[in-house]
């Protein structure tokens, strides 16, 4: 759960209200069956999702690679903008102060204790879920808020919610990750993370809808603040510092991951290996880049949870033939739910796609 999410999100609940939270429980759903899919062919062929992609045709395993690298330097602009956006909750630092917060990560990754950080950005992020959970509960079954009018469904949200529940990269970490696990393990972990992933996303739509306009985090903590008193403020600022930093070490590792399962697992592909940590270095720089660029905090994080609502159709419809391949899965191939959940989705990302295109082409 990073800041995308919470932008996202909120954003969602700031514009349509509640009438987002279906798109929420369609999100996660098929976050769980995409990210088993992807999971499952690993485990039970004992492949990458790479190996299996280069065998489909030569050229593919390099064009992924490519989009799910950009997506992830999109990714990380948003990810160290979010951690200097909770910063900026409590103190009004510059820009600049995302240089030593770069300096960390790479000092973390480097030495690979990374993980280890992560454990306890993790307990903060859920400290910022149990806020959320907690002041939607008191949104929902207190006062009855003021009406207020809110605007139709619009086709960028639902991408940036999809996309910021199923991010590409996810798909090789999930399939990286599952290398040498069990199925029942692996999904019984997916299912306890999106089945929190979608009370917490719910829970800021909730939050999201009682907040006039969200320009900033702050309009966020101002909300949170009527619902919570001042320490609403407080949790928010360090849970999405910690949401954000925690995240900036996952894009530039999983983009690695994916390029040692697309394109590359000889020398130098292995996790402290030359071309694993060009990889990752690459995409910290170009995302740091951005970050330092000037822009709009939650407009870049809501751009990059766009873009990887767009990449989506297209990996998906990969990972559902190959779950789908009886010669490679024998009797572990989806089930005819599994295969109805996917279609339905690939048809909703496909459309909503197109709807947003159009959108461009006609000028909006």
């Amino acid at each position: 759960m990073g800041p995308g999410t919470v932008a996202t999100a909120t954003r969602a609940g700031t514009q349509g209200g509640l009438a987002y939270l279906p798109f929420v429980l369609l999100a996660a759903v098929a976050g769980f069956v995409f990210m088993e899919m992807a999971a499952r062919v690993t485990i039970v062929s004992g492949q990458s999702l790479g190996v299996h992609l280069h065998k489909t045709a030569r050229w593919l395993p390099t064009l992924v690679f490519g989009a799910v690298a950009f997506g992830c330097m999109a990714y990380q602009a948003g990810n160290l903008s979010g951690a200097l956006g909770g910063l900026q909750l409590l103190y009004p630092f510059d820009r600049g102060w995302l240089l030593p917060l770069a300096g960390a990560i790479v000092g973390l990754m480097w030495t690979g204790s990374a993980d280890r950080i992560g454990r306890v950005m993790a307990l903060v992020v859920a400290l910022m879920g149990v806020l959320f959970v907690v002041a939607a509960a008191l949104i929902l079954f207190g006062e009855a808020p003021a009406e207020r009018a809110y605007t139709p469904l619009d086709a960028t949200v639902l991408l940036g919610l999809v996309g910021t529940t199923i991010v590409p990269y996810n798909f090789f970490l999930a399939a990286g990750l599952g290398d040498g696990g069990e199925l029942p393990e692996m999904r019984r972990g997916l299912l306890v993370s999106f089945g929190l992933g979608w009370l917490i996303t719910a829970a800021i739509v909730v939050v999201g809808s009682t907040t006039d306009a969200f320009a900033s985090f702050g309009d966020l903590a101002t909300g949170l603040q009527l619902t919570l008193g001042e320490y609403g403020r407080l949790v928010l600022a360090v849970g999405l510092f910690a949401a954000g930093f925690s995240s900036a070490t996952t894009a530039p590792f999983a983009a690695a991951m994916a390029g040692r399962g697309l394109i590359g697992s000889g020398p130098g592909w292995e996790t402290n290996g030359r071309a694993f940590r060009i990889t990752w270095a690459v995409v910290l720089g170009v995302g740091l880049a951005v970050a330092l660029l000037g822009l709009d905090i939650v407009g870049v994080i809501l751009l990059a949870q766009i873009f990887n609502g767009l990449l989506l159709p297209f990996i998906a419809a990969v990972v559902l033939l190959l779950a789908n391949r009886r010669s490679l899965l024998g009797e572990e191939v989806n089930s005819w739910w599994q295969n109805a959940i996917a279609v339905a989705v690939l048809a909703f990302l496909t459309y909503q796609t197109a709807v947003f295109f159009f959108g461009l082409i006609a000028g909006r």
